[in-house]
């Protein structure tokens, strides 16, 4: 595992609301985005803390999840809000252009956001996400697993403890093989949001970039675990790398949804290799 860099969190008003984030090393900008909804940024750190030698990695909690702030009305959490809050706390920071890393739900954002301000961006980074939720997953565990799945996706959570208890069985079945203590650790360093996990489909509602990515000339880099059942391959990174005119494809043979944990000295190797061309 990566050892992590120590930070300090701030805050940053922005659209009128505050956001959490941690800045860690200097020199060029590396915004990661978390996926979820519902969850926060810590399950990237270590791992991406490890760029923070040539980069500043930017990390930040969407509004609405973690240590940001929380609006009154969970409809005021829109696509077009995410995007923005991101090219603002850019702006903020005093960064003219960043490479951004996308992950799961962040791969969305970081989507619609490489659709709107491309022009902002040095490269593109989707790690197990889809241009398109035109799919079935493919998900397989035992029986609670699946119960769990079953609740996750089929009505709202009910409150944070429920979605807690629900989210760790589930991420189980994200792991080509799971390991208990990272389980733990991640899930004690989490901060849950059930309503920002419970208005999350609502804005993927219309979400298709199957029409959009031809036009995004940033160079991207689409990743996928080979055994990842929500975002599969085939329907997630091999579809982006075949939209992007200007896309690398990497497949990660022994991870899920998680190959910067499963496989992270490849992972990293194959990253900092498409940085460096960037």
């Amino acid at each position: 595992m990566a050892i992590s860099s120590i930070a300090q969190a701030d805050e940053a008003q922005i659209n009128s609301a505050t956001l959490s984030y941690t800045v860690v090393g200097e020199g060029p900008a590396v915004m990661v985005m978390h996926g979820g909804l519902g969850l926060d940024h810590t399950y990237l750190r270590p791992y991406f803390d490890q760029l923070s030698d040539t980069h500043s990695v930017i990390y930040y909690d969407h509004y609405g999840n973690g240590q940001s702030a929380y609006p009154e009305d969970f409809s005021d959490l829109t696509m077009e809000r995410l995007v923005s809050d991101a090219d603002a706390l850019r702006a903020h920071l005093g960064h003219d252009d960043m490479t951004l890393i996308g992950h799961s739900y962040g791969g969305f954002i970081a989507q619609a956001y490489a659709a709107a301000h491309q022009d902002r961006l040095r490269g593109l980074a989707l790690i197990d996400t889809a241009p398109a939720l035109d799919y079935e997953p493919a998900l397989s565990g035992n029986e609670d697993q699946m119960g769990a799945l079953d609740a996750l996706f089929s009505g709202p959570m009910p409150d944070n403890e429920t979605f807690r208890a629900t989210w760790n069985l589930v991420i189980q079945m994200y792991f080509k093989d799971f390991d208990p203590a990272v389980g733990v650790r991640l899930d004690e360093a989490t901060t849950y949001s059930y309503q920002a996990w419970n208005a999350a489909a609502g804005l993927l509602g219309t979400f298709n970039m199957t029409g959009i990515l031809p036009d995004v000339k940033t160079p991207v880099w689409a990743v996928a675990g080979r055994v990842d059942g929500i975002t599969p391959p085939d329907h997630g990174a091999g579809r982006i790398a075949d939209l992007a005119p200007n896309a690398t494809l990497t497949i990660y043979e022994n991870s899920a949804h998680y190959p910067f944990i499963e496989e992270e000295e490849a992972f990293f190797t194959d990253l900092r290799a498409w940085m460096s061309g960037l």
